[in-house]
């Protein structure tokens, strides 16, 4: 009988296949001719069956080394091992030949290639039959600078182009040290892009995939730039004694005025009840607006010396250098250089700029040692900019009584000159901050824009005052590059605004093109169409994302109930409100800085996307919102749980009653009536008389039970408890992990958003910490497990099953979970249920697959595998088929089916789910696609060894 191999071929008459050995004397093992014997695609050596045993040995040996340099998909090449014995893999291989010959000529490179055989079967392999020979030259040429990831693409892609568009396509070239094809089969890229571009004509598909390689490069060197930012700054321990250094100057100045006003030496008395004159604050103000200028010129040449290198950094910002140095008087530079036992750096920013200024030019060479300096000076702008910034926020909030009673007399005469040099980074006409009330303020100062608004056409430059601290703002956003954001979060707020330049950065895999067409291939799978006309990479999938199908089906947005959804544009009865729905948290943002509320925070967001409320804009008729809405489902219909006006103000009455009737004629879906419940005795009054048991109020039978079972269940979660106390580490300064007793890391975690969960858990994997310890961490419910140890007659009562979901708890079991004994509990559940969302968020984490790879657990391993078959758009780099479609039994000992009820996949589901993936899904894509599993979970001995160390466990 003879053997089947990958990609239809078989060992015919004569020949005979052996597996490969790791070492030693052993002989080869012949394969197994009996049909399942060895794994899928196991690599095998093919020769004559009456060759020597020493040849077979030398031709296994050379097999190891082929698949210990690339990999098993090498060995499907066919490649020549010597002595009449060439590679091969068994049947069931994933992917297609073109993928073994790219694997085999990353390792024989293109001195060796001739041991792929004939020179144009190897191109038909890559290239498909039309394959010519300027395409040839074209891919020795490639393969010889060892461009991989063009040779990749440029065979993905050329079942869709002619030879001289897959021509263009291998002369790409991709950045210094960028690979955007880093990972990925060529044979599943060329379906997907089947999939996308298709229904183009081949010129226009040739520019897409090109500006999609571009697309792709120009992220990476972004994300590089990026990450390359923090590294050319001082570093931030150093920020503490920068902050002395400054304060001790200022504080000088104010000390050389009280020794004017009082005498060389002033009593302790007289010093204390000395008030600085009114003018004081607006000298300290007009300071540390010199300051800010300063160090938002030096940061932004920071940053393009980062990003760019000195001569573009110079041409660039030169000018701004000046302007910023005007704003320094020679004598109050001097005072800032005075040597200090504090710190060796000068006291003001500005003292830097005017080195620069006085030693750059544009257009004029630098010399290795000035070079040398101005990256040295560089190197502390991010350290002023916080300084300088938390020095601003700290003196305003010391000023907040004083500017209430006396307003604050201030012109800054840099403020303009700075502004005609160097112009608006941020719009004048959009910032609604409410300005620092002046000497003859009555409170209601109009903003910024609302001047702008009232004389169109008039220079920003002249209407903006230091009081509207538009000028804090921009120094945030120059800070907000060396945190890994684009700029500052805002939120106006009546005295200051809340301005966030380090906000956490998500983790989100790096870009690629497997991924990206992937990402188009599944939209286009779900439904959506192409778009017609499109010129680049970004348009397609702007097309793609904005088709009709997409949009209805709400692809990463909050879910709506159909029966609010109709709601959005209408207008409010009695009122001219009109109404805009809430569906995504980019939109809850730019409400947010607007109102100067916190409906933009993660807090909102997660209770929207959990279904849990609907949020709402309320505009009025030249599109300013005037109040935000957050309705909830109530037993009697939909309720207001929050209205709120700008900076959370009460809205007026005229306006709030119309909203109330309004939202209680919403219609509501009306669930299926529940199982009858088991009545629990009702409470007796002291008085003697019996009464039913109050919303306000839990039987104390159950209360009492319930109080006993967590106990008992918190005394055995010590092992969990020290596990998120090594995961809430995480929260502390980089370089110095939090320390927090196991109880107060729980509270910890319980109080962060699902973005900083989702960096939290992906900072500890890539540092160590076990996907299986954490896992099993997540088991622990305590107070789950305590309510499911309940007597039934006890568990029935109420909504008492909500306490173990994230369904919106009613008012007697909030006030349950605050109790000391209980709270303990629920926040571990809470904590456990966001963990495991956080580890969906990372399934593209190569560390987590390989921690799980190391130490699986069935329960684990079938949970990744169904968010893998389950994922709408490409969470992993690479997936491969473990069962074909339309099958249900998945091999390996013990055996096991997808559908079984009692089986593993089945209990797996709600697993699962909690990883956040469709589930109900999974039947549909078994049937679409079959089931898949991440790649890099089957090492060497493929799904059957890790199976079967799954159990072992």
């Amino acid at each position: 009988m003879s053997v089947q191999l990958a990609f239809g071929v078989t060992a015919g008459a004569g020949m005979r296949c052996w597996l490969p050995i790791s070492g030693g004397k052993a002989m080869p093992r012949p394969v197994n001719e009996r049909a399942g014997a060895h794994p899928p695609g196991s690599p095998v050596v093919v020769g004559p069956a009456d060759a020597d045993p020493e040849v077979v040995r030398e031709a296994t040996r050379q097999l190891a080394s082929l698949v210990a340099l690339g990999s098993e998909v090498a060995a499907g090449a066919g490649v020549d091992l010597g002595g009449g014995f060439v590679s091969a893999r068994l049947a069931g291989a994933h992917g297609d030949r073109r993928d073994a010959v790219l694997a085999a000529l990353k390792v024989l490179g293109i001195d060796r290639a001739d041991q792929l055989g004939d020179r144009n079967s190897t191109l038909v392999a890559l290239f498909g039959p039309s394959a010519t020979k300027p395409v040839g030259a074209a891919a020795n040429a490639a393969i010889g600078e060892e461009r991989w990831p063009a040779l990749q693409l440029a065979s993905a892609a050329s079942d869709l182009l002619g030879p001289e568009q897959v021509e263009r396509l291998l002369a790409l070239r991709a950045p210094e040290g960028i690979d955007p094809f880093p990972r990925g089969a060529a044979s599943t890229v060329a379906d997907h892009l089947s999939r996308v571009l298709s229904g183009y004509r081949q010129p226009r598909r040739l520019n897409l995939i090109i500006s999609l390689w571009d697309h792709v490069c120009a992220q990476l060197v972004e994300r590089e730039r990026v990450a390359r930012r923090p590294s050319t700054q001082t570093r931030e321990d150093r920020i503490d004694r920068l902050r002395e250094r400054h304060q001790e100057h200022f504080d000088e100045a104010i000390i050389h005025h009280i020794d004017g006003a009082l005498g060389a030496i002033p009593g302790v008395a007289a010093a204390a009840r000395w008030r600085p004159p009114k003018w004081w604050p607006a000298r300290d103000l007009g300071h540390l607006l010199s300051d800010a200028i300063a160090a938002t010129a030096l940061l932004r040449f920071a940053r393009t010396l980062s990003d760019e290198g000195l001569t573009v950094a110079v041409e660039k910002h030169y000018s701004e250098l000046v302007a910023a140095d005007q704003c320094l008087h020679d004598r109050d530079r001097t005072a800032a250089e005075r040597r200090s036992k504090i710190y060796n750096h000068p006291a003001r920013p500005g003292c830097y700029v005017h080195y620069l200024c006085e030693h750059l030019q544009p257009g004029q060479p630098v010399n290795s040692r000035i070079a040398t300096a101005v990256t040295e000076r560089a190197a502390m702008a991010r350290n002023y900019g916080v300084v300088v910034f938390d020095a601003i926020r700290s003196l305003i909030s010391e000023l907040e009584t004083w500017l209430q009673d006396d307003g604050l007399e201030w012109r800054a005469e840099q403020l303009p000159k700075w502004r005609a040099a160097t112009g608006f980074s941020r719009a004048p006409g959009s910032w609604e901050q409410p300005p620092l009330p002046g000497p003859r303020s009555d409170g209601q100062e109009p903003t910024l824009a609302q001047r702008m608004a009232a004389a169109p056409g008039t220079d920003p430059a002249k209407v903006e005052t230091p009081h509207d601290l538009l000028w804090l703002a921009d120094l945030a956003d120059a800070l907000a590059p060396f945190y890994g954001n684009e700029s500052a979060n805002v939120k106006h707020e009546p005295q200051l605004p809340a301005l966030t330049y380090d906000a956490p950065v998500p983790w989100r895999p790096a870009g690629s093109v497997p991924l990206m067409v992937a990402e188009a291939a599944q939209l286009v799978a779900f439904g959506a169409k192409p778009p017609p006309r499109c010129r680049s990479w970004a348009e397609l999938i702007d097309g793609i994302s904005a088709d009709a199908v997409i949009a209805e089906a709400n692809v990463g947005s909050f879910p709506v109930p159909a029966e609010v959804s109709d709601v959005h544009g209408q207008t409010v009865p009695g009122t001219t409100l009109t109404v805009e729905l809430g569906r995504d948290p980019r939109q809850l943002s730019e409400w947010s800085a607007y109102m100067g509320n916190c409906i933009g925070d993660t807090w909102y967001a997660e209770l929207a996307d959990d279904g849990q409320c609907v949020l709402m804009a309320l505009r009025d008729a030249e599109g300013r919102i005037m109040a935000n809405l957050d309705i909830r489902r109530g037993s009697g219909g939909w309720q207001i749980h929050e209205l709120r006006a700008r900076f959370n103000d009460l809205v007026p009455p005229a306006r709030e009653k119309p909203i109330q009737q309004w939202v209680r004629t919403l219609p509501v879906a009306r669930p299926a009536l529940p199982e009858p419940m088991v009545a629990v005795p009702p409470v007796r009054a002291r008085s003697g008389s019996a009464r039913r048991p109050t919303a306000s109020r839990l039987p104390a039978e159950l209360t009492n039970a319930l109080v006993a079972a967590v106990g008992r269940e918190l005394a055995s979660a010590t092992s969990a408890l020290r596990t998120y106390a090594v995961l809430a580490g995480g929260l502390g300064r980089p370089g110095q992990p939090a320390d927090f007793d196991p109880g107060a890391a729980v509270i910890a975690l319980k109080r962060v958003g699902r973005a900083r969960h989702v960096e939290l858990v992906g900072t500890a994997v890539d540092g160590g910490l076990g996907a299986l310890v954490l896992w099993q961490a997540t088991r622990v419910r305590p107070l789950a497990a305590a309510v499911g140890s309940l007597d039934p007659r006890l568990r029935d009562y109420g909504r008492l099953q909500t306490l173990t979901t994230r369904e919106l708890l009613p008012r007697t079991l909030r006030a349950l979970v605050r109790s000391p004994e209980i709270a303990p509990a629920y926040a571990m559940d809470v904590v456990a249920r966001d963990v495991r969302r956080a580890m969906g968020g990372i399934l593209g984490s190569a560390a987590l697959i390989r921690s799980v790879a190391r130490k699986p657990s069935p329960e684990l391993v079938c949970a990744l595998a169904i968010a893998a078959t389950c994922a709408r758009r490409s969470t992993m780099d690479d997936v491969v088929q473990l069962v074909p479609k339309k099958r249900i039994k998945v091999p390996g000992f013990p055996a096991s089916k997808l559908f079984d009820e009692d089986g593993p996949w089945q209990q797996a589901m709600p697993a699962a789910a909690e990883l956040g993936v469709r589930v109900d899904l999974f039947a549909d894509r078994i049937a679409e696609h079959g089931l898949l599993i991440p790649a890099d979970l089957l090492g060497r001995g493929g799904w059957a060894a890790l199976w079967t160390r799954a159990h072992r466990q």
